[in-house]
């Protein structure tokens, strides 16, 4: 693997591919950006650099001419060699403000937000449900991720934010599918996921297989729609969840209790999978697995991933779900 660090320093880039070791980056469905962090020995400031690396300094990471990563120091060591950071989207995560929608789409909500603070929006699909609220001390990634819970909450379609060269894309959570694969010491194309070690569980914890939809009036029960499974409750008891929102129309208490219900209406998977390391793989894609020996076959979504780069090998660490 042919992989390159790149350093910017007031506007001057270096390489400092050599003396980097421990190369990892990660990233998590739970959160918008992604980490880096990599070693650089103190010794290799006096014989390569006038001065050494800062906060602020900006990293790139390339594989041949792919750029993977670009991103911002956050953190140097007082005595040591451990440097670490996030991409852009460490602004979004800090970044706290106020901001008031009136009846407005959610993606010309986002479209606003990101505007305030100059965040290129490099893909961003039509997602008309209203958002009529005023966000007030949070951050804008969490103004963000509120926005697509309610979009979520009333269509059924989950969407996942990346940030890439430097733009905000927000893309269907599992719209993109990938069959990774590594070229092996004999030069032959393999699967990442057939090579995987695998570890994991199935669980039925989170199964709810009753939905009821209620309005928020404390005095009376306003329940406005229920959706169950009865095969699901037959095979493992009733387990119910309610879900309260405000001004619920009965088509819209319906929709909610539908998409909720199939939402939570199933058997967790999740496991781990460590494999050779593929670029394409990052948290929200999905991942097609054909093994039979452990019961899985179909395709998998990445809830993080982390992929580390020492001695020029690559190698990943996935935690997948259905």
């Amino acid at each position: 693997m042919d992989y390159k660090v790149k350093r910017i320093h007031n506007g001057k880039a270096e390489y400092i591919t050599k003396k980097v070791g421990n190369l990892t980056w990660e990233d998590s469905l739970d959160a918008l950006g992604m980490e880096f962090s990599f070693t650089l020995p103190h010794s290799y400031f006096d014989s390569q650099f006038k001065g050494r690396l800062y906060n602020g300094d900006i990293i790139v990471i390339y594989n041949g001419k792919t750029e993977i990563l670009r991103g911002v120091i956050t953190q140097v060591p007082i005595n040591g060699d451990n440097y670490s950071g996030y991409d852009f989207a460490w602004y979004l995560n800090k970044s706290e403000t106020i901001i008031q929608f009136k009846k407005i789409a959610a993606d010309k909500a986002i479209k606003q937000l990101c505007g305030k603070f100059d965040v290129p929006i490099a893909e961003l699909p039509k997602m008309a449900t209203s958002i009529s609220k005023l966000y007030k001390d949070m951050t804008v990634s969490d103004i963000l991720k509120d926005i697509l819970s309610k979009v979520k909450k009333e269509t059924g379609q989950g969407y996942r934010m990346e940030m890439s060269r430097g733009k905000l894309h927000i893309v269907k959570s599992g719209y993109i599918k990938v069959k990774p694969t590594y070229i092996d010491r004999t030069g032959r194309k393999i699967s990442c996921s057939k090579a995987a070690s695998i570890s994991g569980s199935r669980s039925i914890e989170e199964l709810r297989n009753q939905v009821i939809v209620a309005g928020t009036d404390e005095k009376k029960a306003q329940v406005k729609a229920t959706a169950k499974s009865s095969s699901s409750i037959k095979k493992y008891g009733l387990l119910s969840d309610v879900e309260t929102k405000d001004k619920l129309t009965a088509a819209k208490a319906r929709n909610i209790a539908k998409n909720k219900l199939k939402e939570l209406n199933q058997v967790a998977v999740s496991f781990t999978a460590e494999m050779p390391g593929n670029n394409v793989v990052r948290a929200g894609r999905k991942i097609y697995f054909d093994r039979p020996e452990v019961g899985l076959k179909g395709w998998y979504k990445v809830k993080t991933c982390t992929h580390t780069v020492n001695n020029g090998i690559h190698w990943m660490s996935c935690e997948m779900e259905v």
